[in-house]
């Protein structure tokens, strides 16, 4: 198992978290999986931030979440969160969901890696892998489908924020090939209703390829010839759906009746909805 361990990550890292990979929440439980001060309160100030265009709200009160290894993940109070955590990028194909379902865990999330907290005591203070796990356990917990919930931290894990890992850094990928790699795994998703590990596996094996046809020659010690970087490239062939896991531009629609490829943002608020105080 060891021998398999992805790009930039020891075999004993590579280890401890396959074992922890298998324990996940679906919801609430006695064992842990809860937030603490929930729901999150945000104060009534906007604050924009020019490279994004929903406004961020900080956080009033503390917000913890606590998962099934009873580990607490914290959002301090003036933690900056605009109450989706999708990239960017993903949006045209998901959607920007604000809702109260997803507040709780967006503004966890937002502690450890979201724009402008980079002065908190949490940011980027656990593994990138971790955060973005976290993430999915929070919104199961939270209330969010488990279907809606693999997408959305499949969004995050493609194409949210990657620290202290430089041999998986998908910035030199251009967007074209990361919103297909992200309608692959959601046709995945569909198509195999994978265990989170199963989906983790899958989205690992996109981005090896992603990782062996966009680095920049010499940045991985390899010598060997790379395709250009080209942020303006073409959008690259909608693969044969027919196969496992082929792309699919429209979506499908889940049991939760989430329709991705469909959604846009004028079906979302355009701000989180929660408890706004005056404090």
């Amino acid at each position: 198992m060891s021998g398999c361990a992805p790009i930039g990550t020891s075999p004993e890292e590579f280890d401890t978290r396959q074992v922890l990979a298998a324990r996940h929440c679906e919801g609430p439980s006695p064992d842990g999986c809860v937030f603490v001060n929930s729901p999150v309160k945000l104060e009534q100030q906007k604050v924009n931030i020019p490279s994004r265009i929903a406004p961020f709200y900080p956080t009033a009160e503390r917000l913890e979440f606590i998962d099934l290894n009873r580990r607490r993940w914290i959002a301090p109070q003036r933690t900056l969160t605009d109450g989706a955590s999708i990239p960017w990028i993903f949006v045209p194909i998901v959607g920007s969901p604000t809702s109260q379902e997803f507040v709780n865990a967006a503004a966890v999330h937002d502690a450890y890696c979201g724009i402008g907290n980079e002065f908190l005591d949490e940011y980027h203070s656990a593994p990138w892998q971790d955060v973005h796990r976290m993430f999915y356990d929070a919104l199961r917990v939270g209330g969010t489908p488990e279907h809606r919930a693999k997408v959305m931290f499949a969004a995050v894990y493609l194409g949210g924020p990657r620290w202290n890992n430089p041999g998986r850094n998908l910035d030199f990928v251009p967007d074209a090939y990361l919103r297909q790699a992200l309608l692959d795994t959601m046709a995945f998703i569909d198509a195999k209703n994978p265990t989170l590990p199963e989906l983790i596996d899958f989205i690992e094996g996109l981005e090896k390829k992603l990782i062996e046809t966009w680095t920049p020659p010499n940045e991985d010690d390899d010598t060997g010839p790379r395709r250009t970087v080209d942020k303006d490239v073409p959008d690259p062939e909608t693969p044969d759906t027919g196969g496992e896991g082929g792309g699919s531009q429209q979506g499908n629609e889940g049991d939760d009746g989430f329709s991705e490829g469909s959604y846009g943002k004028d079906q979302f608020p355009s701000e989180p909805v929660v408890v706004v105080t005056d404090s």
